[in-house]
């Protein structure tokens, strides 16, 4: 599988290709040889085989270090090709899809669920802040001012999503409501980026677009591509700066680097149709759930302070890891109806079900047991914290509390969000 991937990339860059931009897209043309030229045509392209070398339609022109409007257009960078559930190549995942007619795309429900989910091991009290209601409003209200929201039913699933309140579950006791406020939009940003970047066309063209965002973020620098979500990360920038904590910007740029390379390699099987190898998929999975930036963030709203060499201890890290997979193993488990729905491979329980030859039900199963054996994982690590001094341990206590209030938190907003709910596509065959 692995070298199914390689193969395809490889073959993306050493063949000759033919660059598809539509006209009159918000693409700044970048320098004749420069490296955002070549990553514009070898990473930006559409796979033609025996396509003429790269040409471009004239591209409108930016003034360097020009604002963003807010009312911005989203770039029209043209969507992926919807994966019908036939599609898939591996037998068994296919004929999950297909199998009675109940992940069939047309007839997919709205309402009930057809896979039964079960209980998943959390043995940690959860707690919601007080002021999670206001919030979950103002970043919806800032969503809207950024342009990510323009539409009513846009507008309705955010409230839907109920975003604000994951943030609030996740951070209880912040006492810094303004870093709070910091954290409910960066997740909402994440939530709808997260959507975004499955509607673009394969792995070369996400790559040139969140690098134009990473740019956006760590440097403050113009984006090459002027949509909402380019304003969004130059507002969030300039909020995080304020708030004043030393290399802050920099740590976040560094997970937001892994993020955006893992959502290329999510795209690259996207592409292909291809179900990630475990191994792989583990790994991606801990990064993909989004929890590196809650420990970030918990710096800001629960004002932890922990120094580099306890950051870097390796207990802290493998605890780190294992509340970050102990979330993106449930996020798995609740959403993968919603995604076999419109024909998403990146899900545990898919790559079960190729690489262990199980069935849908047996997968689901054998990704509980996984879930709950990082939880009992995590729990025994926490308590086996390594001391530093009485002012690092009681943070560092803080630290672990916060890890703990993000997998429960996370568990039970997903009982209540309708970001995970199964949905069926609209007139235009697509998902929301």
């Amino acid at each position: 599988m692995a070298q199914r991937v390689e193969q395809a990339v490889q073959y993306a860059t050493a063949a000759r290709l033919e660059a598809v931009v539509t006209p009159g897209s918000p693409w700044e043309a970048p320098a004749a040889g420069s490296t955002d030229a070549t990553d514009a045509q070898e990473q930006g392209a559409v796979i033609t085989p025996g396509a003429s070398a790269p040409t471009a339609a004239p591209l409108p022109q930016t003034m360097p270090g020009s604002p963003i409007s807010p009312i911005s257009p989203i770039s029209p960078i043209s969507p992926i090709s919807s994966i019908s559930p036939s599609s898939v190549r591996d037998p068994a995942v296919a004929a999950a899809f297909t199998q009675g007619g109940i992940y069939a795309r047309a007839h997919f429900p709205t309402g009930p669920r057809h896979v039964a989910i079960p209980d998943l091991y959390c043995p940690f009290d959860p707690a919601v802040h007080p002021q999670a209601s206001v919030v979950h409003s103002a970043s919806i209200a800032w969503a809207r001012a950024m342009g990510l929201a323009r539409e009513e039913k846009h507008v309705q699933a955010l409230h839907k999503a109920k975003v604000g309140w994951l943030v609030a579950r996740a951070f209880p006791i912040a006492d810094k409501l303004d870093a709070l406020q910091i954290a409910a939009d960066w997740i909402t940003l994440f939530c709808l980026i997260d959507n975004h970047i499955e509607s673009i066309r394969g792995p070369m063209l996400s790559h040139v677009y969140l690098k134009s965002l990473l740019d956006v973020f760590r440097e403050g620098a113009a984006p090459k591509i002027i949509d909402p979500y380019a304003q969004a990360f130059r507002d969030l920038r300039e909020r995080m700066i304020a708030v004043d904590v030393p290399f802050w910007i920099v740590r976040f740029g560094e997970q937001l680097q892994r993020l955006f390379g893992t959502f290329v390699d999510e795209a690259k099987y996207r592409q292909l149709e291809a179900v990630p190898e475990f191994v792989k998929y583990r790994k991606m999975r801990a990064v993909s759930s989004g929890l590196y930036f809650g420990f970030r963030l918990g710096e800001l709203t629960d004002n932890i302070n922990l120094p580099p060499h306890v950051r870097d201890d390796p207990t802290v890290r493998d605890l780190e890891s294992k509340a970050s997979l102990i979330v993106g193993l449930a996020n798995d488990i609740y959403t993968v109806e919603k995604e076999m729905a419109k024909g998403e491979v990146n899900n545990m329980i898919m790559v079960l079900m190729h690489e262990e030859g199980l069935s849908i039900e047996a997968a689901m199963t054998r990704t509980v047991e996984l879930h709950d054996a990082e939880t009992r994982e995590f729990i025994a690590l926490a308590m086996r914290m390594p001391t530093f001094s009485i002012e690092i341990d009681a943070d560092l206590q803080r630290y672990v509390e916060v890890l703990s209030s993000m997998i429960s938190g996370h568990r039970s907003w997903a009982l209540e969000t309708a970001r995970y709910a199964p949905t069926s596509p609209d007139a235009n065959g697509r998902f929301e």
